[in-house]
């Protein structure tokens, strides 16, 4: 089994049509990231579930109670265990933007919920928005905001303890993903320099912490600022695209080199030509001029799906949770 105790080297991909063999893998997979002839196992629409979300730290503010949707494998067994995965929307929120389908998650979401249940998970989406009264926060500053990401890391502490007391969860076999601002919420979660993380990591009696993170075209940022060296508490995998315009690929890049310098568990892949949403379910390239801030100011931000990049990374991904979430 690889060691993940040390860092990885970032990887640049020549990227292959969309339904041909992974270069991570060699399966062959759809463009929703499932292998061939793979049916989809999970529930049509997931289980709605709350749980409270307290605050911690200064910056987190009130607590919350959060919605959530719980997806299980359709073959599991009344008292059988599982791994489970975190999966964190990004500033769109997790539902359909199509108004008939409100409280539906979003294509992605879903086929993703549908790829990490074939795969044998418990999948838990964790409404950081509605709970909160908040639609979207892609068109708000990132100031101005009302749900930070301080807020999302502690919903997502507090979704892995709430998966944790679950009769059908493994407790030490918990990951968390995220995309876009949700991805950038995986690396706060995983910072093992955080107060809030490390209080978690130095408990005792000893509690398992998340077992592995994956995050979708993050905001890298600001963990590259200040004299506090960002630390990993767990293995991260980290996809983007080269030509993200939206969430620059150049701050993950650095960063990704800083923690494979240090020996840090990362592993990322970088993919040529692949914008922000590589991995969405639609093939309309389009320039969001509602969305402030990205690259450059006022010229909007490019979305566009990638089918190639989007099977690779989800070849990769599943291969990186398998090994870490084995029993």
């Amino acid at each position: 089994m690889k060691d993940w105790r040390v860092g990885a080297a970032i990887v640049a991909l020549a990227l292959m049509p969309a339904g041909t063999a992974s270069a991570a893998t060699g399966e062959r997979v759809s463009p929703q990231g499932r292998p061939k002839g793979e049916h989809r196992s999970a529930q049509h629409e997931g289980n709605p579930v709350t749980f409270a979300s307290p605050a911690s730290g200064k910056a987190a503010g009130e607590a919350a109670t959060i919605r959530a949707l719980l997806f299980r494998p359709a073959d599991m067994k009344p008292g059988e265990r599982r791994p489970a995965v975190v999966a964190l929307h990004g500033c769109g929120g997790m539902f359909s933007a199509v108004k008939a389908r409100r409280e539906a998650l979003s294509v992605r979401h879903q086929a993703m919920a549908d790829l990490l249940t074939a795969e044998g998970y418990v999948v838990l989406f964790p409404d950081s928005f509605r709970s909160r009264g908040v639609e979207e926060i892609c068109t708000t500053k990132a100031r101005e905001r009302s749900v930070t990401l301080a807020h999302r890391q502690q919903d997502a502490r507090a979704a892995l303890a709430w998966l944790q007391r679950r009769d059908d969860v493994l407790a030490d076999r918990v990951a968390v993903l995220g995309w876009s601002n949700g991805g950038s919420t995986v690396l706060g979660t995983l910072d093992a320099r955080q107060a809030e993380v490390a209080s978690w990591l130095d408990a005792e009696p000893r509690k398992p912490y998340f077992r592995a993170g994956v995050a979708f075209y993050p905001g890298c940022s600001a963990f590259l600022r200040g004299a506090r060296s960002y630390t990993l508490a767990t293995p991260l995998a980290l996809y983007i695209g080269d030509a993200d315009d939206w969430t620059p690929p150049a701050p993950c890049i650095d960063l990704a080199a800083k923690l494979a310098a240090a020996r840090e568990p990362v592993a990322m892949t970088v993919y040529p030509g692949a914008f922000h949403g590589f991995d969405g379910p639609s093939t309309v390239k389009r320039v969001r001029m509602d969305v402030p801030g990205g690259v450059n100011p006022g010229q909007g931000v490019t979305v566009a799906t990638d089918p190639a990049a989007r099977d690779d990374a989800y070849a990769k991904m599943k291969a990186f949770l398998r090994e870490r979430l084995a029993p």
